[in-house]
């Protein structure tokens, strides 16, 4: 339970700067994708109302709760859900109808799965370019032929999805601009990069979707 309710004009504010920094340090379209995970609905639909329909959670049974809530409304149709933690196979089928973006798939079990349950599914390929033990992610020499194994399937990859070095800027650099290096390698079109405290390296970088969630809602604050 957050201690502060969601003020929907802060979040259409903050979604309005962070549209004018995309403006100025992009020369791509970007997609933002609003971070709603410890968030209650209010928060998803504070982005709707700001225009952001794509919804960034972690875990199934979250979305599974904020979209049955948004059925209730009247309003599930319009948002965009995209999975972005990580994903156990036997929840797939849970959410197999709401997902609009599988960002986190680090195995071709995985993405098989994914296949098996969804109908034309957009994944990402998660890449560990930081090779850290505490981030999940496909090893950046093991990604072209997990992409290669996808599309001997028919099973169509969008792009790749990394996540920075932890408060190392520099090095967060390095890694978006050597996953946009490797995604344009294999024809791919969509880069997920940069998140609240390096989304601006990341547009640097060529990212063309970014996940924000404490740049747009502030902290999550919990009792």
């Amino acid at each position: 339970m957050l201690k502060n309710p969601i003020d929907y004009q802060l979040v259409a504010d903050r979604i309005g700067d962070i549209r004018e920094t995309i403006s100025l340090k992009s020369s791509n379209p970007v997609t933002v994708v609003a971070v709603t995970k410890g968030f209650g609905i209010d928060a998803a639909r504070a982005a709707a109302q700001a225009g952001v329909y794509d919804i960034g959670e972690n875990y199934a049974q979250e979305i599974i709760k904020k979209r049955g809530h948004l059925e209730s409304l009247g309003e599930a149709e319009a948002y965009r859900w995209h999975f972005i933690g990580a994903l156990q196979r036997n929840k797939v089928r849970k959410i197999s109808n709401i997902i609009s973006m599988w960002q986190s798939i680090d195995s071709f079990a995985l993405g098989d799965e994914v296949a098996k349950r969804c109908e034309g599914p957009k994944i990402l390929v998660q890449v560990n370019m930081a090779g850290s033990k505490t981030q999940g992610g496909v090893p950046a020499d093991e990604v072209p032929t997990l992409v290669e194994r996808f599309h001997e399937l028919d099973i169509h990859v969008e792009g790749l999805m990394t996540i920075g070095a932890n408060g190392d800027r520099e090095a967060t650099l390095m890694h978006f601009r050597n996953l946009k290096e490797l995604s344009n390698s294999l024809g791919l079109t969509e880069c997920s990069m940069g998140m609240s405290d390096d989304y601006d390296l990341a547009l640097e970088a060529g990212a063309t979707i970014l996940r924000l969630g404490r740049s747009i809602f502030g902290n999550r604050d919990a009792d």
